[in-house]
């Protein structure tokens, strides 16, 4: 039996219907991590909690983007999107460059992933659209980074990183270490040198991908959702990933400067992302025979050992040729 529709409270019904006082929510949900942790600076235990708080209602705002276009359509989004826009700007000291990547990044890019869910297969679509957009925006603030500091894609990236390593060096290695844990250290630099950019924009598509799931959960419960109301065992990527992930592995073993550095970012990314299909498969496969226990062993060995992913990335690879699901769990509404 279906779950009657609910109705949103007169106060949430104002704020969401109401470009001002949907500007200001969005404001404060951006701005969060700036003003909510010092409000009681003097009690270390409660300024910790409300730094999660503050991390969780920041990273919200892409939900809360989505949720309005669900509910007044893609003219009141940029309407709004626009506001908060203008608002960062002056608020930033007139950053013009800040208010059009907020608005484009936190605002736009997650009303279009909740449009994309409104046509067959809008999962899916969604997630290939939040991919593309997520990875594109990464890479241009790097390289817009980068060009202001004059420095190449990597070296940014290296900076960026510098002052961790300096404190890591000046507290761990100063009293007694040997070269051997410098080089180390070293060593694990460059590592995570070279695979932030990628390893940054799946995490943010992680991030922005649940928050549009969750605003159709929401939109959903309370009767304003039109759309696919596929679940996340359904997503499936096109070939276009799968080609662009060869393309970029191919590219990556190419040594070419910045270019390797963008392609090995780019097959890191992907790589995490057919991952996610991947395991979807595997599990829609063990949950139609009835494989409970070995399902949650498979999260379990996922949690605790990195590299049980690499098979669950060849899985979700293969998957886009051969569709393992079609028969289990029809991936476009078949």
């Amino acid at each position: 039996m279906m779950e009657e529709p609910r109705s949103l409270s007169p106060i949430v019904s104002f704020i969401l219907t109401k470009h001002v006082a949907c500007t200001a929510l969005a404001l404060v949900m951006l701005s969060s991590m700036e003003w909510l942790p010092g409000l009681f600076g003097s009690i270390p235990l409660l300024a910790l909690l409300l730094s999660f708080v503050a991390v969780a209602m920041h990273m919200l705002t892409p939900a809360l983007f989505a949720l309005i276009f669900m509910g007044g359509g893609m003219r009141y989004t940029l309407q709004v999107s626009g506001l908060v826009a203008f608002s960062v700007v002056v608020l930033s000291g007139f950053d013009v460059l800040l208010g059009l990547m907020v608005g484009l990044f936190y605002c736009v890019l997650p009303a279009l992933a909740a449009n994309s869910l409104k046509l067959m297969g809008g999962v899916s679509r969604s997630a290939t659209q939040l991919v593309l957009g997520m990875f594109a925006a990464v890479m241009l603030g790097l390289i817009m980074g980068s060009q202001s500091h004059d420095l190449s894609l990597q070296g940014f990236v290296d900076q960026l990183l510098a002052p961790m390593f300096e404190v890591l060096q000046n507290g761990g290695l100063q009293a007694g270490s040997n070269q051997l844990d410098a080089k180390a250290l070293q060593q694990t630099q460059v590592l995570l040198s070279g695979i932030m950019p990628g390893f940054m924009a799946f995490s943010l598509w992680i991030v922005w991908w649940s928050n549009v799931l969750l605003a159709r959960n929401v939109a959903m419960r309370y009767g304003f959702y039109t759309g696919d109301t596929g679940t996340l065992l359904s997503v499936r990527f096109g070939k276009p990933i799968g080609y662009a992930l060869m393309l970029s592995l191919i590219l990556a073993n190419i040594d070419v400067g910045s270019v390797q550095y963008i392609a090995a970012s780019l097959a890191l990314m992907l790589a995490g992302v057919l991952s996610v299909q991947g395991i979807a498969v595997a599990h829609v496969w063990l949950k139609t025979r009835d494989m409970k226990m070995i399902i949650a062993m498979m999260y379990v060995l996922l949690f605790i050992w990195f590299m049980m992913v690499i098979p669950f990335i060849i899985l979700g690879l293969l998957d886009i040729w051969f569709d393992y699901r079609r028969n289990k769990n029809p991936t476009l509404g078949g």
